[in-house]
């Protein structure tokens, strides 16, 4: 059976190295991109089961990949991890296709359940405060929010 195939997309190289790692011991076959530019053009080039991606990042951002792809593919399916948790910068993103917000830091649990989520649909994703991905989305506009208390 072949594994999934990840993208992560994070411009700081000790995080995306860590992340890589962790996706990688989870089973899962994982490609890099250190700013929106290359994401965009990986994307374009390989079929990907779920993108994590850092939306601030220098250059092209992944509110950048997040809205080129809204037009060209949107059945991507992504989640977002950002550094400031600001109801602004979640707003922004919000999109049927990100399936769970991240704030750094992350539980590493919270991260493969919620790439698993990207993956299996109709799996749950369980947020810190013990509430189901569809009752989190419910109440964030289609956003699962999974943040470290």
């Amino acid at each position: 059976m072949a594994r999934n195939r990840i993208l992560v997309a994070e411009d700081d190289a000790s995080i995306l190295r860590l992340l890589t790692a962790i996706l990688r011991r989870a089973g899962y076959e994982v490609d890099t991109a250190t700013n929106g530019r290359d994401a965009i053009e990986r994307i374009e080039r390989t079929p990907y089961d779920a993108i994590v991606l850092d939306l601030m990042m220098p250059g092209s951002s992944g509110f950048d990949v997040l809205a080129h792809l809204k037009f060209s593919d949107p059945q991507h399916k992504f989640v977002i991890i950002m550094s400031a948790a600001s109801p602004h910068i979640v707003a922004n993103a919000v999109s049927a296709n990100v399936f769970a917000a991240l704030h750094k830091p992350f539980e590493i649990d919270d991260l493969t359940a919620a790439v698993k989520a990207c993956i299996d649909a109709g799996a749950l994703t369980v947020s810190a405060s013990g509430r189901t991905r569809a009752t989190v989305a419910s109440e964030r506009s289609g956003i699962a929010a999974v943040a470290r208390r």
